[in-house]
């Protein structure tokens, strides 16, 4: 998935369980991804169902076909910024990757004619997915790792283990508590800062937390700084007043979506959505060094970093 998976267990590790999510990890993987070469491709239901985009549906296995129908109806739902159906357009900038470019105004138009997710088919009776213009593209990327993550900790409670942290790449499930009786605490990134350096942390207890920043993949041209997280109404990356948000919530999965959600909509609209979402639970870091946490993060929440502020959601 692009990422490194950090399994961390009190005790011996619980090594025929963490043997189970390793191999679970990576058949997910398998079935899931859209990028690598063609022999990594072969086994990809997602990346099958691109493949004949505009010409026939997939059938699906169901899990696969419950997560893509997941992302689907989240990408209409949630149309002006999450899109699981950005693919053709996120290739073309190619953020992240050594060939980065900026692709040109028309280019992008066109692209984003290949986006709208009520172009999307859904058979729940056959299970299948039909893209129905040609050059659609499914990407799960938005969701893959919190769907990933909620299926790890439930396969470690299913081995019987009730303590344990699953991190992937960002993606994190808090189970339990720590070696010390103590909930787990979860860094929250600076976005200002090297990788690993943090301005505070959350204490997190049998629940997911998730963080969608504007600064972890970067294109430098034409004196300009351009951010990884593409709008799906401009094609272009969004402005936004927020560096990052970390979302908590029951649900990795559901907290990937909120993330995207709320960052999209920068601190005024996000903040809002966010409040109104029942379980879910946020922190918004502002490119002016501010910190604000909802009520039901902010006992949860302590920042060390004393060059950042730290309020309230509600406050002016």
């Amino acid at each position: 998935m692009g990422t490194l998976a950090t399994l961390c267990l009190p005790g011996d590790g619980h090594p025929a369980a963490t043997v189970a999510v390793c191999r679970l990890l990576r058949d997910l993987e398998r079935r899931l991804t859209v990028n690598g070469p063609p022999e990594a491709l072969r086994h990809s239901q997602v990346e099958a169902v691109n493949a004949a985009a505009g010409r026939a549906a997939v059938a699906l296995d169901a899990e696969v076909y419950g997560l893509v129908r997941t992302a689907v109806l989240a990408s209409r739902r949630y149309r002006g910024s999450f899109n699981a159906l950005i693919g053709p357009v996120v290739k073309a900038w190619r953020i992240g990757f050594a060939d980065a470019r900026v692709p040109a105004a028309a280019e992008v138009a066109a692209l984003l004619e290949l986006t709208d997710p009520d172009d999307v088919d859904l058979d729940d009776d056959s299970r299948s997915v039909w893209l129905r213009r040609p050059g659609m593209r499914l990407d799960l990327g938005a969701i893959a790792k919190g769907h990933a993550a909620d299926r790890a900790a439930a396969l470690y409670r299913a081995h019987g283990v009730t303590d344990g942290l699953v991190d992937l790449g960002g993606n994190v499930v808090a189970l339990g508590r720590a070696g010390d009786g103590r909930p787990w605490r979860v860094g929250v990134q600076s976005p200002s800062a090297a990788r690993g350096v943090t301005l505070g942390f959350l204490e997190v207890s049998d629940a997911s937390a998730v963080t969608s920043g504007i600064y972890e993949r970067v294109l430098e041209a034409g004196g300009r700084r351009y951010h990884h997280m593409i709008d799906p109404l401009t094609g272009h990356p969004f402005e936004s007043d927020l560096a990052s948000v970390t979302v908590l919530s029951p649900s990795s999965l559901q907290a990937d979506i909120w993330a995207t959600v709320a960052q999209r909509g920068g601190l005024v609209a996000g903040s809002a959505a966010v409040t109104a979402a029942p379980g879910i639970e946020a922190v918004f870091v502002t490119g002016e060094r501010t910190v604000l946490a909802t009520a039901g993060c902010r006992e949860a929440l302590t920042v060390t970093d004393l060059g950042y502020r730290l309020l309230d959601v509600a406050a002016d």
